[in-house]
């Protein structure tokens, strides 16, 4: 089959998607990589074309996508993403619309995946353990999530990397916080703080398979799970009830590859976040990484079997 990669960008910060593109040339197929800068549409007569770093993006039998819908400045200045959001996303769009069912994945399941509101209501609805969350856009919502909760998280719907995640506890001595999510954001998702001493789960679905499972452990002193922030992490053997909750939170998130945050609980798991493209599959070898690989392109070829 031709199947392209529709990689985050060419600096080889996804180093996943790279190695995506060698193991489905080494399986047999035809492969190329795009990024979102390199569409552009054309029409003289009859429908509009895309095309993608000189490629017609019809001509592909499916289209894997690892799309950054926030560009670059992500790193420095996470809330001024949203003008580079319209942009990308008319893209995605517009690939989505010639390729159909080819698209992995959907351009509406990976839009609601990159809301972390979308993502929990769509989540909440499939009846999927969610934590509990609401929207706040003043101090006076702050302050009455503090007054039902006791300890709330704060993040923006739209982000990565555990960017401007930020815990309040007391609204008087944790008003800087508080002021400067709402000024950058207007609106953010606040939910209840559940203790991470035991650390976070992240289960990597590829496919059908979940060769990528892990623990993370806050550093001493700390109650993030951020291995940039030195959190530790292990291999974690994986109960098989996990393994199905990951799996179909994920199928019913649209989604063929993703990483899924999982926070165990006294009253049982918490999925976090599903997230759309899940990286460091080589943490634990190239053993489990090819086998990500596989799992991905064994539910790819699956799906384009059913669709002729």
């Amino acid at each position: 089959m031709k199947i392209g990669i529709l990689l985050w960008d060419r600096t080889g910060i996804d180093a996943d998607a790279l190695a995506l593109l060698e193991f489905g040339k080494r399986r047999g197929h035809e492969m190329s990589g795009f990024t979102l800068e390199e569409v552009e549409y054309r029409r003289d007569d009859g429908p509009a074309t895309v095309w993608a770093n000189g490629i017609d993006v019809n001509s592909y039998d499916a289209v894997i996508s690892r799309a950054n819908l926030i560009g670059d400045v992500w790193q420095d200045d996470l809330a001024a993403t949203a003008g580079v959001f319209r942009d990308r996303t008319e893209r995605l769009t517009m690939i989505g619309d010639v390729l159909g069912p080819r698209l992995f994945d959907p351009v509406d399941d990976w839009l609601c995946a990159e809301s972390k509101f979308l993502m929990a209501q769509r989540l909440a609805a499939g009846g999927f353990p969610v934590p509990p969350f609401r929207s706040v856009s003043t101090v006076e919502d702050v302050a009455a999530a503090l007054a039902d909760w006791d300890d709330i998280i704060l993040k923006p719907s739209y982000g990565l990397r555990g960017i401007d995640v930020e815990r309040v506890t007391d609204l008087d001595a944790d008003r800087s916080i508080v002021d400067s999510q709402l000024s950058r954001y207007g609106t953010v998702i606040c939910q209840p703080f559940y203790p991470t001493q035991y650390g976070e789960l992240r289960i990597t679905v590829c496919g059908e398979v979940t060769p990528i499972n892990m623990l993370k452990l806050p550093a001493a002193g700390s109650w993030r799970c951020k291995t940039l922030e030195g959190a530790s992490w292990e291999r974690f053997d994986a109960p098989d009830d996990l393994i199905d909750l990951a799996v179909r939170a994920t199928r019913h998130q649209g989604l063929t590859w993703a990483g899924l945050d999982i926070l165990p609980t006294a009253d049982g798991y918490r999925i976090l976040e599903v997230n759309t493209v899940p990286g460091f599959l080589t943490i634990f070898g190239d053993g489990p990484a090819a086998e990500g690989h596989a799992g991905v392109f064994d539910w790819i070829e699956k799906q384009i079997d059913t669709i002729g």
